[in-house]
C-alpha cells in the first residue's frame, strides 16, 4: 500500500512539474525570442553592442532578462539567445528588412527580399531635402543637454538622440556616443502612425476606403461572422471591438504575438469580438498588424512587393534612406512595432504630417488625410487618440488632464515604448524627435518642448523653408 501511495505521489509531482514546465516554457520562449530579436536589430541596424542592448533595452523592460545569454554570429548575421540556459531562440539579419525572429526550434531561414540600391541624398542641401545641417547652431544646447542628463539612477533615461525642427529647418540636434545622424533607431509603436500613412497612400490610389469593411480573409470564411462588418476606420481608431491584451507582461497577447507567433496579423485576426465595433476603445498592437496584412495584400501580397511599396511610395520621396521595416516569419511587416530610422528621418515623417501629406510640391497623401488621423475617436473619453496618432486634446472628463498639460492642445505625436516620440506642434511649426531606452516615463520631452516654445516665441520670426 505504501509503495502505491509513494508512486501516486511521485506521479502527481511529475505531472505538476511537467505542467509547470510547459506553462513556463511558452513564457520563457517569448522572453528569449524578444531578446534575440532586439539584440539582433540593435546590433545590425543601430550598431549597439549586444551588452548595451541587454543592460539598457532588455533589463529595462524586465529584470528577468538579466538571465539571458546570447551568441552573436557575424558570418551568419544572426543572434541566438537562451533564458536560464534553455529555450533557445534565433533572429537573423537580412539587408533591407532588418532582423526576423525565427520560429521556435528553427535554425536558419531565408527571407526572400532583394534590397533596393542605397538612396543618394545630396550633402549640398540642408535637411530635409538633403543631408546638410547648416541650420543647426549651439543656441539650444543647454536644453538638449538637460534631456540627456541622468538625474535619477533608479530611472535612467539612456537618451540616444534628440532632433528639433522649427519652420521646416533643422535647428538643433544631439546624439549619444556611438549614435550619428544616420543611425537607425527603433520607434516601437511610432510605427503604427507610419502604417496609417501607408494606408493613406492606398486611399489616395483608390485601393482602400476607411469606410469599407476591412479586407481580412479570415473574417469572410464563416457566413455571419460579425467581424466581417469591421471597417478599416474602426481598425485605425482602435475601436473594432476585437479582444486583445496589450499588457506588456508574460503570457499576454502582445507578448505572444511579437515573440512566439510566426504570423502576427493572422494571430491578431483570430481574436474574437469582446464588444460591438465602435462601442469600445482598446489600444492594440494586434489591430495594427491586421492593418499591415491588409496593406500587404493590397500591394501584391509578397514581402518584396510590400518592401518596394513602403520604400518607393513613402520613404524615398521624403529623402529617407535609413528606414527599415522588419517583418514576422510569415513575411508581413510588423507595422505595430518594428520600424527603425534615424532621428532626422523620423523628423521628416513628422514634417510630412505637419504639411498635410505634401512634400516638395507633391501630394503623397489624400487631401485632409492628416486631419482625419488627428480627429479624436468618439469612443475615447479622453480625446487622446485619433486614427493611429496620439493627441493632446482636452479630455471630455474634467477630472483628467492632457498627457502634455503644459503644451498646446493642437499638439499630436507618434509615441513608442521606452520613450520614443515624434512630437508635432502645428501652432508653433515645431517638431521634436526623441529616442532612448527609458523604462519609466522620464524622457524630458515636455519640458524641452515648453522651453523651446518660450524661446522661439521671443525670437524674431524667420522665413519658412519647408519642402
Amino acid at each position: 500500500m505504501m509503495k502505491k501511495i509513494a508512486l501516486a505521489i511521485l506521479a502527481l509531482l511529475l505531472a505538476g512539474a511537467a505542467y509547470f514546465y510547459f506553462s513556463f516554457a511558452g513564457v520563457a520562449r517569448a522572453g528569449s525570442g524578444y531578446s534575440a530579436k532586439n539584440i539582433c536589430s540593435g546590433y545590425f541596424l543601430s550598431g549597439f553592442s549586444p551588452e548595451t542592448m541587454k543592460t539598457e533595452a532588455l533589463i529595462g523592460a524586465s529584470e528577468t532578462l538579466a538571465n539571458i545569454s546570447y551568441k552573436l554570429d557575424e558570418e551568419q548575421r544572426s543572434v541566438t539567445t537562451r533564458l536560464y540556459g534553455l529555450f533557445e531562440r534565433r533572429a537573423i539579419y537580412t539587408p533591407g528588412i532588418g532582423c526576423t525572429l525565427l520560429s521556435s526550434g528553427e535554425k536558419r531561414a531565408e527571407m526572400p527580399v532583394t534590397a533596393l540600391p542605397d538612396l543618394s541624398v545630396s550633402g549640398d542641401l540642408n535637411w530635409p531635402l538633403g543631408s546638410g545641417s547648416g541650420d543647426v547652431t549651439n543656441e539650444y544646447d543647454d536644453l538638449l543637454y538637460a534631456v540627456f542628463a541622468e538625474e535619477d539612477p533608479a530611472r535612467p533615461r539612456n537618451t540616444k538622440a534628440v532632433v528639433v525642427v522649427h519652420q521646416g529647418r533643422l535647428i538643433a540636434e544631439k546624439y549619444a556616443d556611438g549614435v550619428t545622424p544616420e543611425t537607425p533607431l527603433i520607434g516601437w509603436s511610432m510605427a503604427k502612425s507610419v502604417t496609417a500613412l501607408m494606408v493613406g497612400i492606398l486611399v489616395k490610389d483608390g485601393v482602400l476606403s476607411p469606410e469599407a469593411p476591412a479586407a481580412v480573409p479570415a473574417w469572410q470564411t464563416e457566413p455571419g461572422d460579425p467581424r466581417a462588418e469591421i471597417t478599416l476606420d474602426q481598425l485605425l481608431r482602435m475601436s473594432s471591438g476585437l479582444k486583445f491584451d496589450e499588457t506588456y507582461s508574460v503570457a499576454t497577447d502582445v507578448t505572444q504575438m511579437l515573440s512566439n507567433e510566426s504570423d502576427a496579423a493572422g494571430f491578431a485576426a483570430s481574436m474574437p469580438l469582446e464588444g460591438p465595433p465602435d462601442t469600445i476603445w482598446s489600444y492594440s498592437s494586434g489591430t495594427t498588424n491586421i492593418v499591415s496584412g491588409i496593406i500587404r495584400r493590397s500591394v501584391g501580397d509578397t514581402l518584396q512587393d510590400y518592401y518596394a511599396f513602403s520604400q518607393e511610395r513613402l520613404f524615398r520621396p521624403l529623402s529617407i534612406r535609413t528606414a527599415v521595416l522588419e517583418s514576422d516569419r510569415d513575411g508581413t511587416f510588423i507595422g505595430s512595432s518594428y520600424l527603425y530610422a534615424s532621428a532626422r528621418d523620423w523628423a521628416r515623417l513628422g514634417q510630412l504630417m505637419l504639411q498635410d501629406g505634401v512634400w516638395d510640391g507633391q501630394a503623397l497623401l489624400p487631401d485632409g488625410w492628416i486631419e482625419y488621423l488627428i480627429t479624436p475617436t468618439p469612443t475615447t473619453t479622453g480625446n487622446e487618440y485619433g486614427a493611429h496618432v496620439w493627441l493632446n486634446r482636452d479630455p471630455e472628463d474634467p477630472t483628467r488632464q492632457r498627457l502634455f498639460p503644459t503644451l498646446p492642445d493642437d499638439a499630436y505625436y507618434m509615441g513608442g515604448y521606452q520613450g520614443q516620440v515624434v512630437l508635432v506642434i502645428p501652432s508653433h511649426d515645431l517638431i521634436i524627435t526623441r529616442f532612448g531606452f527609458t523604462p519609466a516615463r522620464n524622457d524630458g520631452v515636455e519640458a524641452l518642448a515648453a522651453e523651446l516654445i518660450t524661446r522661439l516665441s521671443d525670437e524674431a520670426p524667420s522665413a519658412t523653408t519647408a519642402p
